[in-house]
């Protein structure tokens, strides 16, 4: 006849071998993750699915470590070495920059803001708030940048308040690129710029607002070319699910999330390729900013990072998260560099609460010899 303490041995065995079989699973899970983001062997949509994982296993391998350091067990060491064979993922995740950096002597500054505007809340003409409108616009007019980059941009002629394109010519950005020149309360990229620009382009993706606008600028001796691009949106609105009442309207949300997703990273795929031309053709050293709508852990920031460098792991600070609404914890924001150009600071503005999205500043060295 057992006892009662033989059948609690028995339990947390039984619970014990479970743990051991999940934690074996995830670590298996993980390293197929690692592989993709490594080599990139696919490219197709289920990949970028489970890159987008990442992050997720990563907690869970520390609930491990957590679960098996307080039973002390040697089996700790599976989930300590998976964290630690992602090492060279770090720096994606957090960045510990204390200070500008250095820069070559003689070097032209440079400043690159960027920001996803959601329209300056004037999309919803029943509900905006005129005083948090005008907080917001005059911020961004009012902030010292050399390159002002916007994504959902919009301009209202009609309205000085909300001229944005006349009252940043008066505000000392002379330099301009648009998507929507002429339908100014269009959404779109838009590019401002106080130094002189020598060349510019636009190119839509099909899309209502997603798009690029390009400038090549003259800055000092040297002339650089700054890209602001707005890839497909990611269609990731936890709120919808949360909520849902019914299983049925939560199956119903979450199927539109995944097939949203789906979607999503083949269309930013394909729009990459176009970007991908820009930097490819430009003859001047490129700085490439914007909404890429992926987090570090996708097919496209690593195609980015194969050609340039990231401003955030260069000189960035601390997780650098840029959405301001659910999941809320993701990156999505970025600046990428090329050689010929060095980074002294990035940013991540999180104490300004206007959009969506958190506004991200770059500050940059142009080298003159």
């Amino acid at each position: 006849m057992p006892t009662f303490f033989s059948v609690k041995a028995l339990i947390r065995s039984f619970f014990r071998s479970v743990f051991w079989s999940v934690n074996t699973g995830l670590a298996v899970y993980t390293l197929v993750v690692y592989y993709l983001l490594y080599r990139l062997p696919v490219e197709h949509w289920s990949a970028s699915m489970l890159m987008l994982s990442l992050p997720v296993t990563w907690v869970f391998h520390l609930l491990f470590i957590g679960g098996w350091a307080v039973n002390r067990s040697a089996k700790i060491v599976l989930s300590l070495l998976i964290m630690l064979a992602g090492f060279w993922l770090w720096p994606r995740t957090l960045a510990l920059h204390w200070g500008k950096q250095k820069t070559t002597e003689g070097a032209k500054p440079l400043s690159v803001f960027s920001y996803n505007v959601m329209g300056f809340n004037v999309s919803d003409r029943d509900k905006r708030d005129t005083a948090k409108i005008r907080a917001m616009t005059d911020w961004v007019i009012g902030l010292d940048a050399d390159v002002k980059c916007f994504q959902e941009f919009q301009s209202h002629e009609n309205r000085p308040p909300l001229n944005m394109v006349e009252r940043f010519r008066q505000a000392g950005y002379r330099y301009q690129i648009l998507m929507n020149p002429g339908h100014y309360d269009y959404p779109g990229t838009a590019l401002f710029s106080r130094y002189p620009i020598l060349d510019s382009g636009r190119e839509a993706f099909g899309r209502e607002m997603n798009g690029l606008v390009w400038a090549d600028l003259n800055v000092g001796r040297k002339r650089i070319r700054v890209i602001c691009i707005h890839l497909q949106s990611m269609g990731i609105r936890v709120g919808r699910v949360i909520r849902q009442d019914e299983m049925a309207g939560v199956r119903h949300e979450t199927k539109g999330i995944l097939g949203a997703l789906k979607s999503g990273f083949i269309d930013r795929r394909e729009q990459l390729a176009i970007v991908e031309k820009y930097i490819s053709e430009s003859p001047y050293p490129v700085i490439v900013t914007g909404d890429f709508n992926e987090t570090p852990y996708s097919v496209v920031y690593t195609l980015m990072r194969q050609r340039l460098s990231n401003a955030f792991e260069e000189a960035g600070h601390g997780f650098g998260f840029t959405l301001n609404r659910s999941p809320r914890y993701i990156r999505i924001d970025n600046q990428f560099f090329a050689p010929g150009i060095e980074v002294l600071d990035f940013q991540t503005l999180r104490s300004i609460p206007y959009s969506d999205h958190y506004p991200i500043m770059g500050s940059y060295a142009v080298p003159q010899d």
